[in-house]
């Protein structure tokens, strides 16, 4: 989308460029945004975003695919945002200042990798919401008590298994109210070609995010490799 100017920031996820067009910045999600009244961190992370893009060029960057998730229901560009006169990435500067969390979707996966890190970065490092209780990351057991919210979870999954074309990554003992993550035979596939292999996560420490909503307990579909985070890994390494 080349290079324009931002006139206003609408809201922490929306800025108006001075063309008329509205971006909403990919790959972030913020717990306390509410678009008729907001909490004290969204509050917060629009006046960093008034202070650090109006009125300053910033080049635009889409998904490579032309055909879905450039745009979103409301009209408004899906893009990330670099400011151009200090090169300073807008979403890697709000997870670093812990105002933001990372929120890709399956047709905006891009920079997931680096996102992950900067979060994790202003973890360790208690910034921002990060050293706010309400919004840790939860366990398992945690989970039950969040569902219809997006949260971000830890854990060690407990059993792995393919039932009807789909991988239930179970977190407790009975399947039928533990935590529980599925991924669709479709999407399993998107995980193969990245050599992911989730069926082999038994007794694995991992970290996932999305959407808790109730099935046989607090239950999270995921559709993109980019909600996991293999923590055993890092641990080997």
């Amino acid at each position: 989308m080349g290079v324009a100017k931002v006139s206003e920031v609408v809201n922490p996820i929306t800025v108006k460029l001075e063309d008329g067009r509205f971006i909403h910045l990919a790959g972030l999600d913020f717990p306390d945004l509410d678009f008729y009244e907001s909490g004290d961190l969204a509050v917060t992370t629009q006046k960093i975003l008034e202070d650090f893009l109006k009125n300053k060029k910033v080049v635009i960057y889409q998904t490579k695919s032309k055909d879905k998730g450039r745009v979103n229901r409301m009209g408004h560009k899906i893009a990330h945002l670099v400011r151009i006169d200090n090169n300073v990435w807008t979403q890697g500067l709000l997870l670093s200042l812990g105002v933001a969390r990372v929120r890709t979707t399956q047709y905006n996966p891009e920079m997931a990798a680096q996102m992950l890190s900067l979060e994790n970065q202003a973890r360790i490092n208690k910034s921002g919401l990060w050293n706010m209780d309400e919004h840790k990351i939860l366990t398992p057991e945690q989970a039950q008590d969040h569902i219809g919210s997006y949260q971000i979870i830890e854990g060690k999954v407990q059993n792995a298994s393919l039932r009807k074309n789909k991988l239930y990554l179970n977190f407790g003992n009975n399947w039928r109210d533990d935590f529980t993550v599925a991924i669709s035979a479709f999407n399993l596939k998107k995980f193969i070609r990245k050599k992911i292999d989730p069926k082999s996560w038994n007794g694995k420490l991992i970290r996932v995010r999305g959407w808790i909503r109730s099935y046989n307990g607090a239950y999270i579909e995921i559709d993109h490799p980019e909600r996991f985070e293999a923590l055993f890994e890092q641990q080997q390494n």
